[in-house]
């Protein structure tokens, strides 16, 4: 299935990005604005931007690159000049938004901070992803999502508890969530700016996206001073189970009308009428032993009779699916949420689709990653500067590409 929309723009058609963040948090938040439309540049210093690197194959193809610069342009400039600087005081006047996630400093040390892009253009919006917070004895650490994961709780939380081993989510979870509120951050500074004509400093730190998405445990602990951890099974009813086959069957019976229809559907209706799991705090109480009971009963029979008959009885089931499982499922497919692109250097590829659909300003992938420098020319054409001015820059270094 190609990827093409299905109507003229999208939601952020027009805005432009100038874009300067690296690795992962900044650059899929930008990913996130280029899906809906809006037109990203990336400014990359000579080199290209460390990600490029990461997990790169002979074929040139970074899963990592791809994943988070898809769909946006490249120019090169080396800041470390004062050519390169002066170019891109040039070239905020002609964007909306001004993304970076350098140390808290780093901007303003260049002569790029707010107050600075505010005087080249007084409605601008800039937009930060920092480790810690720009506030507070942390500020100005150095920090990437592991050790982001590690302050926020969220290692304890997924090892079980105080007292047990931590475990690390997936690697790059703070950065995804940072990189999620960071583009709403900037995509209400957009509507802000709409209404009141004002632009604003937009901060999203690793921290306050870790805590954002442990709001519940979080909250309860604050008031009760309890931190449980993560159960491998939160209720008998709410989790996974092996079947005959090796697979697993996730369920989510987690009302009292699919808990009766589950009994029926795993052919055990006397779990039904056993009073040791008759209402949910009965069951709760007695989980191990239904446990026990659902554990010994999915054995019998392969995942996918199981699934069919779960689904017949309306309850909420999926199967435990590994990447290669995801790939071929067309729920995927058939929303969009995985789609085939064409790329002028890698060719015809699979990719994670926009998330987010929209029916009269539809979402869409704009391309694959850009080769490095691959649109210095032509940004700086459209912001002005003269092929004069623009060899200018090359015989400075400015733009250099290594």
């Amino acid at each position: 299935m190609t990827a093409e929309a299905t109507g003229d723009h999208g939601a952020l058609a027009g805005i432009r990005v100038l874009d300067f963040t690296r690795y992962q948090q900044g650059p899929y938040s930008t990913v996130l604005l280029s899906d809906m439309g809006a037109e990203v540049v990336k400014v990359e210093e000579p080199g290209g931007e460390p990600g490029r690197a990461n997990g790169l194959g002979p074929d040139g193809f970074s899963a990592y690159f791809e994943a988070h610069n898809r769909g946006k342009q490249s120019i090169t400039l080396d800041l470390r000049i004062d050519e390169a600087r002066a170019a891109v005081r040039r070239l905020v006047p002609h964007f909306d938004v001004v993304v970076e996630n350098f140390r808290p400093g780093i901007m303003e040390s260049w002569g790029l901070g707010h107050d600075d892009l505010k005087a080249l253009r007084p409605d601008i919006i800039l937009a930060s992803g920092s480790s810690w917070g720009r506030q507070g004895p942390w500020a100005n650490r150095p920090g990437y999502d592991h050790v982001g994961q590690a302050l926020s709780g969220v290692m304890v939380e997924q090892g079980g508890g105080p007292g047990k081993v931590p475990h690390a989510l997936i690697g790059g979870f703070a950065d995804q969530i940072g990189a999620m509120l960071l583009a709403y951050g900037i995509a209400c500074a957009l509507v802000v700016r709409e209404r009141e004509g004002i632009g604003q400093h937009v901060d999203v730190s690793l921290i306050s996206a870790m805590t954002a998405v442990q709001a519940m445990p979080i909250t309860r602990f604050l008031r009760t001073g309890e931190q449980r951890g993560f159960e491998e099974r939160r209720a008998a009813t709410y989790t996974h189970y092996e079947c005959a086959d090796g697979r697993y069957v996730a369920i989510a019976a987690n009302t009292q009308a699919f808990w009766e229809r589950l009994c029926g559907a795993l052919e055990r209706p006397d779990l039904r009428e056993d009073a040791r799991f008759r209402g949910p705090f009965d069951r709760e109480a007695n989980k191990q032993a239904l446990v026990e009971a659902f554990e010994a009963q999915f054995r019998t029979r392969p995942s996918t009779y199981w699934l069919e008959r779960i689904t017949a009885a309306d309850v909420p089931n999926a199967p435990v699916l590994d990447y290669a499982g995801l790939a071929e499922h067309p729920q995927f497919w058939a929303n969009g949420y995985l789609q085939e692109i064409e790329t002028p250097n890698l060719g015809r590829m699979r990719v994670p689709g926009p998330a987010v659909r929209m029916s009269g300003t539809p979402s869409r992938v704009q391309g694959g990653g850009p080769e490095l420098g691959q649109h210095t020319e032509s940004v700086l054409l459209a912001a002005g500067f003269s092929w004069a001015e623009i060899e200018a820059l090359r015989d400075s270094g400015a733009t250099r590409n290594v």
